[in-house]
């Protein structure tokens, strides 16, 4: 994937709108009205979600029921990752009031180098305070009636409350497996010579820092204090799926005004033309494919600055591009933008454009796009942007590579109005 390469293509076109007439096609004996302006918006409309997946695992492997892992006992759960991504969990140490395991805030690297990172990664899992309980002597006789302790998420070994909890090496074995396709397995083997059981347990694939504590601060209310006093993970798991889930830029596009038998941009079904469609849905630059509508006399131009920006950028949940253009009534629009975090991935209407109405007013035109798959780059699964870049050598089609995508108007929303 190679959204990010736009901000350097995006220097070569500055110009908001650049057209020429087709004018052995188009003339005004031809249509029956007179030429309307037309104003077009693109929306970015994708919720702005804070985390990439997120879930919680609370059967523990071989048992049927959701509870604790006992010493002996393990947790397993699956997720997709991309070389941006962490890994960040926690599981109570049951037998104690508050503390519970966990990476640094920041997560664990999922990618080293490009290459997927595997093996023992104990040693990154730590023992932490959630300082909302006064803590007791651990273990299984423990009351876990401390008083409400109004402190920071702190190492335990900096609490310094004289407790023997064990060591993580001694009760913790965590794995990382890969298992091809941008998808990763956690083991969290809770050892048998453990001195605690393990609650079930939430987790997040972020980008951000931070997502479950931050080391000295207090806890943040979402669900931590729940799960490292009562090993209920429910509450967590809850808050962060309410903010996990697949974000993406839109990236700048083209339009192009044609008549009704007219494939300008591809044609269904069939390989890309080569006339720029591939730049543009792998790289988010729509000048190649714009130059090619020039040269062959189409009505045409490109949408690349973000209402209200100073310069060409890609836009962003809650952000749009707006141009503008004259045609007939009757003639036909067909617009193409890039699907930022995805290979090679299009939100466009079909190819034959939709018809521009006659009528005064603003209609959504949302239903006439598609997402597309420009057939020229293998797909990923959508936003682990691995930049695999693996040549496919397809046909142009509406994506069906079974991967999870949202629906195409919770991605965009297009706009016109007729002045």
């Amino acid at each position: 994937m190679k959204l990010l390469r736009l901000t350097l293509g995006l220097t070569m076109f500055g110009l908001f709108f650049v057209s020429c007439e087709k004018y052995n096609q188009i003339h005004d004996g031809k249509h029956s009205h007179k030429k309307a302006m037309y104003t077009v918006t693109v929306e970015n409309v994708f919720n702005a979600y804070s985390y990439f997946q997120s879930g919680v695992v609370a059967i523990p492997e071989g048992a049927s029921d959701p509870g604790p892992a006992l010493p002996g006992h393990s947790y397993k759960f699956s997720f997709y990752a991309g070389p941006k991504h962490m890994l960040s969990f926690a599981t109570m140490y049951g037998f104690s009031n508050d503390g519970f395991y966990a990476p640094d805030g920041m997560g664990i690297s999922l990618f080293s180098g490009g290459t997927p990172v595997t093996g023992d990664i104990t040693s990154q899992v730590m023992l932490w305070d959630a300082g909302t309980e006064m803590n007791q002597m651990p273990g299984m006789s423990n009351m876990h009636d401390g008083a409400d302790e109004n402190s920071a998420v702190m190492l335990m070994s900096d609490v310094g409350d004289g407790y023997n909890y064990g060591t993580v090496a001694t009760n913790l074995m965590v794995t990382l497996a890969y298992n091809g396709n941008h998808m990763f397995t956690v083991t969290i083997d809770n050892m048998s010579g453990s001195t605690t059981a393990i609650s079930p347990v939430a987790w997040v694939v972020h980008s951000m820092d931070n997502p479950l504590f931050e080391k000295g601060m207090a806890d943040y209310g979402k669900g931590l204090e729940d799960l490292a006093e009562t090993g209920n993970a429910s509450v967590l798991g809850d808050y962060l799926a309410m903010n996990s889930g697949y974000v993406s830029p839109i990236a700048p596009g083209v339009w192009v005004i044609h008549d009704n038998k007219e494939m300008p941009i591809f044609t269904n079904n069939t390989p890309d033309y080569g006339e720029g469609l591939e730049q543009l849905a792998e790289m988010g630059d729509p000048s190649v494919v714009h130059t090619s509508l020039m040269g062959e006399g189409y009505q045409t131009g490109v949408y690349n600055t973000p209402d209200g920006a100073a310069g060409p950028a890609p836009i962003f949940p809650g952000e749009k591009f707006t141009f503008s253009f004259e045609a007939y009534p009757g003639q036909r629009l067909s617009i193409a933008s890039m699907l930022g975090a995805s290979n090679d991935l299009f939100l466009g209407t079909g190819d034959t454009g939709f018809t521009l109405s006659s009528s005064p007013g603003m209609k959504d035109i949302t239903k006439w796009f598609s997402l597309w798959d420009a057939g020229t780059e293998v797909n990923e699964y959508p936003g682990t942007q691995t930049q695999a870049n693996t040549v496919e050598g397809g046909n142009v089609m509406m994506v069906n590579d079974g991967f999870p995508y949202p629906m195409v108007d919770e991605m965009i929303k297009v706009t016109i109005m007729r002045n």
